[in-house]
């Protein structure tokens, strides 16, 4: 007996972001309400960063610091104040976008990101 919800073949997940996401390794953290967490991973876009357990929900706009700092790294420090869109708040942590930045900064975060994701690919 073939029940067809239960036969169909599987369809591969589909990548959907802009760039790919970077895993964090290192002195790394995201301060948000003047509390460090943890961040996961980050793109151009914005980051993932968790636990949180905090007051901002999604859609709120606020101001964060993100410290990207792997070790041994060649590419060196990012370290930037950035205005943020809360995206999400789920069992994973919090999810931002980053919110127009400063020409300087959205510069700072391309060029550094261009450098990790060449290093990652070596």
């Amino acid at each position: 007996m073939r029940i067809p919800f239960l036969s169909r073949p599987r369809t591969p997940e589909v990548e959907r972001r802009r760039q790919p996401r970077l895993k964090v390794r290192g002195d790394s953290f995201v301060r948000i309400e003047g509390r460090d967490v943890a961040p996961i991973n980050w793109s151009e876009d914005g980051f993932l960063a968790g636990p949180y357990s905090g007051g901002l929900i999604a859609g709120q706009k606020a101001t964060i610091r993100i410290v990207v700092h792997d070790f041994h790294d060649k590419a060196g420090k990012l370290d930037l104040e950035l205005k943020v869109v809360i995206k999400r708040i789920d069992g994973r942590g919090i999810a931002g976008r980053f919110y127009s930045p400063e020409r300087y900064k959205r510069h700072a975060i391309q060029e550094f990101y261009a450098a990790k994701l060449k290093q990652r690919k070596t």
